[in-house]
């Protein structure tokens, strides 16, 4: 009996929380960012104003905790900063930002079995995202299933934009490429800008089907050790190349998905778009219609299969109603500028029958 399975990715660019109390109004923001400057100051004295402790903890309620690791600073003894340990925190906003709820729209509406996930902050809150939005607001109303994997490993970015995945077919394993390191003029840099997140799943057809997620270097230069985006996207193109050649890619199910954040033009692209054995999915569309990023031609977003898989495409398609465009396409009716869009790329998806 053949086997269905849809495979996704989606630069999802907005999951990531912030400060509730940078969501208020100016005045409002600095008069509480007062207060948190305050309570700081009131935990590093020698002996505790717990009264005025209390009273700011109160005025901060929704905005900022005292994460208190040992339970001291409000007990009733007499303690002081050497007496506890911990600090204030800003309590994070959830999710009822507009854009978010577009972002949950778009993964429910491409509603694939494993969807690889770029520009997440952390897997508690991909989690907090799938239960508390995603599922709860979109699948289970829509009588789809819930996302039983939902994985993210911490990569190389400070800022947290990290690859993730959510999939409904089970993982067998996973590997994180984040401690590799290259050597460009000298300096020993960081292979992967955020991660090569190789996984390994079950196909429906009981096959291993292995995954490798990845969010290559920006388009645009950086300063500092970093060198020129165009170099260090084709080093990890070169890496995945090699990652790559562990697998028989005429017999093997492997998927290369992402935001590679090169056109396939690009010689940056080169190791991939020429590998033997490997085919861009999106060929199968007209050219005209490949651009994944904004409202323009570029396609920086793939879904790159073995020759194995190739063989068993039934579809490929662009999900762009995440995308606000005033002209090429019309977008969600609650997508109705660039502030309320999902993202600024189109999710790539592929479906496969499987023997």
């Amino acid at each position: 009996m053949p086997h269905n399975l849809r495979v996704a990715t989606f630069n999802c660019e907005n999951l990531f929380s912030r400060p509730r109390i940078f969501a208020q109004t100016p005045a409002t923001s600095k008069e509480l960012l007062g207060y948190v400057a305050e309570l700081q100051e009131a935990l590093k004295n020698d002996i505790f104003d717990k009264a005025r402790i209390k009273e700011l903890e109160e005025k901060l309620k929704g905005f900022a905790t005292v994460n208190d690791l040992r339970g001291k600073h409000d007990s009733n003894a007499v303690i002081g900063a050497k007496d506890w340990l911990g600090g204030v925190e800003l309590t994070r906003t959830g999710f009822s930002d507009a854009a978010v709820e577009n972002t949950a729209r778009v993964i429910s509406d491409v509603d694939a079995d494993v969807i690889c996930l770029i520009e997440v902050e952390e897997r508690s809150l991909l989690q907090k995202f799938h239960d508390g939005l995603l599922y709860k607001d979109f699948l289970e109303p829509a009588g789809k299933s819930e996302y039983k994997y939902v994985y993210l490993i911490d990569g190389n970015d400070p800022r947290g934009i990290d690859v993730a995945f959510l999939s409904r077919i089970p993982v067998t394993s996973f590997c994180s490429h984040i401690h590799e390191t290259t050597l460009y003029e000298g300096k020993t840099l960081k292979t992967f800008s955020r991660d090569c997140l190789e996984v390994e799943l079950v196909a429906p057809n009981g096959k291993p089907l292995h995954l490798m997620i990845n969010h290559f270097k920006s388009m645009g230069y950086s300063s500092g050790n970093d060198l020129q985006s165009n170099r260090r996207r084709l080093g990890q193109a070169q890496r995945v190349a090699e990652l790559l050649d562990r697998h028989n890619l005429k017999n093997d199910y492997v998927i290369v998905a992402g935001d590679l954040n090169s056109d396939p033009s690009s010689p940056s692209m080169q190791p991939l778009i020429t590998k033997p054995n490997l085919y861009n999915t999106l060929l199968n569309l007209p050219a005209s219609q490949r651009g994944t990023y904004g409202t323009d031609s570029k396609q920086l977003d793939y879904i790159l299969v073995s020759d194995a898989l190739k063989q068993h495409i039934q579809d490929v398609k662009l999900e762009r109603r995440g995308v606000y465009s005033k002209t090429k396409w019309v977008p969600y009716p609650t997508v109705k500028n660039t502030r309320t869009q999902a993202s600024d790329h189109a999710a790539v998806i592929v479906e496969f029958l499987l023997p």
